[in-house]
Order: C-alpha cells, then structure tokens, then sequence
C-alpha cells in the first residue's frame, strides 16, 4: 500500500491520516443496484443455454479435429 499524505502528525489512519492509493476518493459511493428476480432468472437462464450449447459446439469440434488427424495419420 502507498500512502500518498505528507508528513503524518498522527497514528491513526481513519482521523485525517491521509490518501492512501487503495482508498476511494471522498464522496464515492458504490453502485446499488438491486435486480429484480425475474430478470436474474433470465440471465442465469440465458447462461445456462449459452453454456450447454457452447459445450455441444465444442465437443463436435473436438471430435472433427481428431477425425481429420487419425485421417492425416492413416494417408501418410
């Protein structure tokens, strides 16, 4: 961790000990964003399609390139 102040005239980091590289600037305040259950149930839906087609596409490649190799091997 940096720390980013001048000089320290005090100890204790949270009563006006400085800026430090890790810390938010003044004022930030995180996102909060509540999504709503219908919509994290169509994402988590749309994920679990787009993993298990992905997975079928990527077998079918895998399995096309071994025949193309054990073909390779059985010409040469």
């Amino acid at each position: 961790m940096v720390w980013l102040g001048g000089p320290r005239r005090r100890s204790t980091r949270g009563l006006g000990g400085g800026l430090y590289l890790n810390d938010p600037p003044p004022g930030y305040r995180a996102p909060h964003r509540r999504i709503p259950l219908k919509e994290r149930q169509r994402i988590a839906r749309q994920e679990w399609i787009l993993e298990h087609v992905l997975a079928v596409v990527l077998t079918l490649v895998a399995a096309a390139l071994l025949v193309v190799i054990v073909l390779m091997i059985a010409t040469h």
